[in-house]
């Protein structure tokens, strides 16, 4: 690279570093597995229960726990309120953090269980539930005075204007089964379609001028779009005998079943009074490229124990193996014309092995009220790729949620919280910069992360001509571990 290269790239450094920033709000939660639950007492207990859920989110935590359940139900995770901040320490400059906001209404889990008279001791239940989901438009406009900005001799005067839009969606699709294999152990499975549709666009014009008629004009923009559909198997075991509870739930790695995207990649830099040796324009469009996508192995072991029938405590740990480094689309090298430089187009998705815990406890007031509290972690699973990576978040989340579940007639309401904080030092935008062939003003940033949940939902019961008595009948008075 050539000094001037250098110096013109620097110069859209002021647009690029608000614009990647704002971006890290938009891509967090693409490098957690635990940021959201999936049921309204998941959202309670922190999915601490794959012991015994004792609830239809037994179909995605663990499904055989799902033969243990005394009665049929519906659930609905009705509304989730998610507020999100994140503020980066001298994000824009010394002594000036950058900070941003966003407030979202999130759709969760829906799930009911099938009946048919073939089943026998069988039972079989659908989900659909929101895996992640997420959209952002950003935009930000600035104008800085100095001397020499980004680099460039004699440049006094640069706006920037940076835009980033930014969509994920996938949904979960499962049908369970499950067997009663004594009164005691139930074993059950859920193969889940998964399809994931992912946008990225970052735009970033910067516009710099000199007293002595210096004017620098420089443009780069970026674009990433893919869908992806594939499929994978939850397989559970959930043990349940007096006061105890413990379960194992497994989940393979994915096979995909088709999948398409594009890239696009565009660079302009003209200027006027200084060195002429600007870098080659680029644009380039690849359409209609095989995509990729997939997600690992990993296993949960949970117990609970009750404590009478007011009490009930939760705990799990699940562990998730590492997903090597792939290219999301397959994107052919860029070359721009009479230059041998070479310009990766494409963006690269890796996950680091890790391990997450939850501890929750259940306390009934009465026969019809039960109170929660739950911790959980949401470490970060990004790891490091060749190319451009697409994942920024790099740190690690402590969760705590607390609510209510109350009765009414044979129906359950949910009305509830979930606090999510993290912090790191982390040198990944720095890292970021340098991929997309910029330079970052400093090596590594403070970033603080905040998240805010807010629930309501219900579930519905009916009753169960196949379960005239056991542990969770509707029949029963409510118990601790028997909502």
């Amino acid at each position: 690279m050539t000094p001037i290269q250098s110096r013109a790239r620097d110069v859209t450094v002021a647009g690029a570093v608000l614009g990647l920033l704002l971006s890290v709000t938009a891509l967090a939660q693409d490098a957690h597995y635990t940021t959201r639950q999936f049921g309204n007492r998941a959202w309670l207990l922190g999915g601490s229960f794959v012991g015994n859920p004792n609830d239809i989110s037994a179909v995605y935590y663990n499904p055989g726990a799902l033969a243990l359940l005394g009665a049929p139900e519906l659930e609905l995770t009705g509304s989730v309120w998610e507020y999100v901040r994140v503020s980066v320490k001298d994000g824009q400059g010394t002594g000036q953090d950058l900070t941003d906001s966003n407030v979202d209404v999130l759709p969760s889990l829906i799930a009911g269980s099938l009946r048919f008279g073939f089943l026998g001791k069988s039972r079989m239940a659908y989900s659909l539930l929101t895996r992640q989901g997420f959209s952002y438009s950003l935009q930000s406009r600035g104008t800085r005075l100095g001397t020499d900005l980004a680099g460039v001799q004699g440049l006094d005067l640069l706006s920037t204007d940076v835009r980033l839009d930014q969509t994920v969606s996938e949904f979960w699709t499962g049908l369970s089964w499950a067997y009663p294999v004594t009164e005691h152990l139930g074993l059950g499975l859920t193969p889940f379609v998964a399809t994931r549709r992912q946008e990225l666009r970052f735009q970033t014009l910067a516009q710099g001028s000199g007293a002595a008629g210096q004017q620098l004009l420089a443009t780069l923009g970026r674009d990433l779009e893919f869908d992806h559909v594939r499929v994978l198997l939850k397989v559970g075991a959930s043990y349940q005998h007096g006061p105890w509870a413990v379960g194992l739930a497994v989940t393979t790695p994915s096979l995909a079943l088709w999948g398409r995207g594009s890239v696009g990649y565009e660079r302009a830099v003209q200027s006027q009074g200084v060195d002429s040796n600007a870098p080659a324009p680029v644009f380039n469009f690849q359409e209609d490229l095989p995509a990729h996508f997939r997600n690992s192995w990993s296993a949960a072991f949970g117990v609970s124990r009750s404590f009478g029938e007011s009490t009930a405590v939760y705990a799990s740990l699940e562990g998730y193996a590492r997903v090597s480094s792939l290219s999301l689309v397959d994107a052919e090298p860029i070359v721009p014309r009479g230059t041998t430089e070479t310009i990766n187009g494409g963006y690269d998705f890796a996950l680091k092995p890790l391990l997450n815990g939850a501890l929750g406890v259940e306390q009934a007031l009465g026969e019809r009220v039960r109170v929660y509290l739950s911790g959980h972690t949401d470490f970060s699973a990004l790891d490091s790729t060749p190319g451009t990576n697409a994942l920024l978040g790099g740190w690690d989340l402590y969760h705590v949620a607390s609510g209510i579940h109350f009765l009414l007639g044979r129906s359950r309401f949910t009305l509830g919280g979930n606090l999510a904080w993290g912090s790191k030092q982390t040198d990944r935008l720095a890292e970021t910069f340098q991929q997309l062939g910029l330079s970052a003003p400093m090596r590594t940033l403070d970033v603080r992360y905040f998240q805010a949940t807010l629930l309501i939902g219900a579930s519905f019961s009916f009753k169960d001509t196949q379960a005239t008595s056991g542990k969770g009948s509707v029949d029963e008075a409510p118990k601790a571990d028997s909502p």
